[in-house]
């Protein structure tokens, strides 16, 4: 992509920040110098999710190796050189941090089965609306909700400094009910007008609080308001940070 990347790492000791900090500043010096620019590289610093593996891994590479194909920037994944998709499918070779076997065996039980499945796996997800992201909990999580209980007990046992996002903290605690009855009680209206309210301020805020606060994905929030659509939720969002 123009101006970053995903990566999917799969980590064994938490060095992440200090990892990406090397990799983006070794090859912004190293790109600069080749090409006799200054400045910054990628757009803005780099964002980590925690994802569940036996739940999401496969989702997230699917969505990060279509990224050129929904960018226009290819007709399909496989024209374009710079993800994983070649190596894993096998039209190239794969460099030797790249964990293909990790992958490829999720798919079949030998390699070249295992690439023909991941093949079709990664073509049925072109045109898909939905996106991993939509299921996030706490602006960074993505898991099944016996992996956020994992989780949420192991932050428990952790020390925080007392700046780290309470949200983060606490994954998953609230429930759109909880939310719905604060922003009833805030602008002095009953629940079912919050719930039933046909746009308007309260639903607005609703959604933003369950997004940022209250630690729930989209479709939770979506049917405490009931509304069908999980991207009404999203614009709910976007117009409340606007306004």
């Amino acid at each position: 992509m123009p101006n970053h990347f995903h990566l999917l790492i799969q980590l064994t000791i938490e060095t992440l920040s200090t990892g990406m900090g090397w990799l983006n500043g070794s090859y912004t010096q190293d790109f600069n110098h080749r090409h006799e620019r200054v400045g910054h590289l990628f757009q803005g610093r780099f964002k980590a999710l925690l994802v569940d593996k036996d739940s999401y891994s496969l989702e997230v590479l699917r969505y990060v190796v279509l990224n050129p194909v929904r960018a226009r920037i290819v007709a399909r994944p496989e024209d374009f050189v710079w993800t994983s998709y070649r190596a894993i499918v096998g039209v190239a070779e794969a460099p030797q941090w790249l964990a293909v076997d990790d992958v490829l065996t999720q798919f079949g039980p030998t390699r070249q089965i295992a690439q023909i499945n991941y093949r079709e796996f990664v073509v049925a997800g072109i045109g898909l609306n939905r996106k991993p992201w939509d299921d996030l909990v706490g602006q960074i999580y993505l898991g099944s909700q016996p992996w956020l209980d994992d989780v949420r007990a192991r932050i428990a046992l952790k020390p925080r400094a007392d700046e780290h996002p309470r949200l983060q903290r606490t994954v998953g605690d609230a429930t759109m009910a909880d939310v719905i009855t604060r922003v009833a009680r805030a602008f002095s209206i009953t629940e079912n007008s919050v719930r039933n309210g046909r746009g308007g301020t309260p639903r607005m805020v609703a959604a933003w609080i369950a997004w940022h606060e209250g630690a729930l994905v989209n479709r939770q929030i979506a049917a405490g308001l009931r509304l069908r659509s999980e991207g009404h939720i999203s614009r709910l969002i976007e117009q409340c940070d606007r306004e």
